[in-house]
């Protein structure tokens, strides 16, 4: 029986055996049970093991058979989401509050369609974190908004989409600067949702910074 839900999660995953199934975890325990949706990008370690071993906490697994991309990952995920918000995820750890602050944000401000927020930071083999405050954004200089955070009405999804350009990243930047473009309003909260896993070795992240550079100037913001 298909289940609806107030927000969907979207987890697009490339061979991350590290934490899959402590995010997993983190995301099922959300305090607003949620859509799970699971994108395996064609992984080639153990990720598709993890997500089998996972499968009572999941909604929806998806399957590339071979890497696409997380641009590519995330619009399949989102063309499958059924609830009211799209919560962004990746291999993190989301606090369980972080669902009741996506609903609370959206039900006090009606108007807004974007929401993001500040997170824990810890960098791989480190024992402490540190804070990354949620800066509200004048679309005119480099994106201060950290995608993970992000949540957005699924209108949103309807109206954009992620730009299929490079398997190394999804261009998250130009998502939410289409999302801007198409006057859906943001919002930010200043208290962090996640703990962020600096670690992501499964991409070119050079390739990734120069394409980005490439994408901001064709939208005449210099960095």
């Amino acid at each position: 029986m298909k289940i609806e839900r107030k927000i969907s999660y979207v987890l697009p995953v490339y061979n991350q055996e590290l934490y899959l199934a402590k995010t997993l975890d983190s995301l099922y325990k959300q305090k607003e049970k949620g859509q799970i949706i699971v994108i395996n990008d064609g992984s080639t370690d153990f990720t598709s093991d993890i997500i089998e071993q996972n499968r009572d906490k999941i909604d929806v697994i998806i399957t590339n058979k071979t890497r696409k991309g997380a641009a590519y990952s995330r619009n399949r995920g989102n063309d499958c989401a059924n609830g009211d918000y799209i919560a962004v995820c990746d291999c993190d750890i989301y606090y369980p509050e972080r669902s009741l602050s996506i609903l609370k944000f959206f039900e006090e401000n009606p108007e807004k369609s974007v929401y993001y927020s500040a997170l824990d930071l810890r960098e791989y083999n480190r024992d402490y974190t540190t804070l990354m405050e949620a800066y509200e954004w004048d679309f005119r200089s480099k994106c201060p908004i950290s995608h993970p955070t992000v949540a957005y009405k699924r209108k949103v999804a309807e109206k954009v989409r992620y730009q299929e350009k490079s398997k190394d990243t999804d261009l998250y930047e130009f998502f939410l600067l289409d999302c801007h473009k198409n006057k859906f309003l943001f919002g930010g909260d200043n208290v962090p949702r996640m703990l962020k896993l600096e670690n992501d070795n499964t991409r070119d992240r050079e390739e990734a910074k120069k394409l980005k550079k490439q994408m901001y100037k064709k939208y005449k913001i210099n960095i």
